[in-house]
């Protein structure tokens, strides 16, 4: 092969190489059209590169448009997440400097998930912001709005002893198992049934002494 046959059959090797790890993500059959083209070694007889280069640019467009979709919904997931924070009354007692240290994880995030071109790279670092980044981020927050005692011992005095402070365990409803023997909801009986299992399990998690991230 010479000239745009060359430089289309490189294009779609080069984007296959590249995009390898998105199409698990996308529906459709050009993933295997385009690799049954490109292991062919008679693919630059007939029409064959034409298509190629038509089924190659269907595949970029569905392949861009997932990774703005997934994009787009882990952005919103951590504004959600940061408003929750912000609505907060232990948010609200800090001052500007300190609610600042709290949002900026919320900003880099943000900026490093706009850049990023692999799914699944988006999707393991939300895993790990909402399983371990916002519950490190709220018990932060409530640390920083608990009153520090500012006594001083009297000259000569005994200083008074501290008093040990409960560690509070912030766990996400994810991790909350509910006891139900159906796979799925299917009428408004079910809906009853399941929300009293999941208000028996969240209460119980909550008599632990445990606060639930929702």
């Amino acid at each position: 092969m010479g000239g745009s046959q060359k430089e289309i059959y490189s294009q779609a090797k080069h984007f296959m190489q590249d995009q390898e790890a998105n199409f698990t993500y996308i529906k459709g059959d050009e993933v295997n059209q385009i690799r049954s083209v490109l292991n062919d070694p008679a693919c630059f007889k007939g029409n064959r590169i034409q298509q190629l280069k038509t089924t190659l640019d269907e595949l970029q467009t569905a392949v861009d448009q997932k990774v703005q979709e997934v994009r787009t919904q882990a952005i919103a997931s951590l504004k959600t997440m940061q408003s929750r924070m912000q609505s907060m009354d232990d948010y609200q007692k800090l001052p500007e400097a300190r609610t600042a240290e709290l949002d900026a994880p919320y900003k880099e995030l943000i900026d490093d998930i706009s850049q990023q071109k692999l799914i699944a790279v988006i999707n393991d670092r939300m895993r790990y912001f909402e399983e371990q980044g916002y519950q490190t981020l709220l018990a932060k927050m409530v640390e920083m709005a608990r009153p520090k005692p500012a006594r001083e011992p009297e000259a000569g005095g005994e200083p008074e002893p501290k008093v040990a402070e409960p560690q509070i365990e912030y766990i996400s409803t994810r991790k909350i198992s509910v006891t139900f023997d159906k796979a799925w909801l299917a009428d408004e009986s079910d809906v009853d049934d399941y929300l009293q299992k999941l208000r028996e399990a969240l209460l119980e998690e909550i008599a632990a002494g445990k606060r639930i991230q929702i």
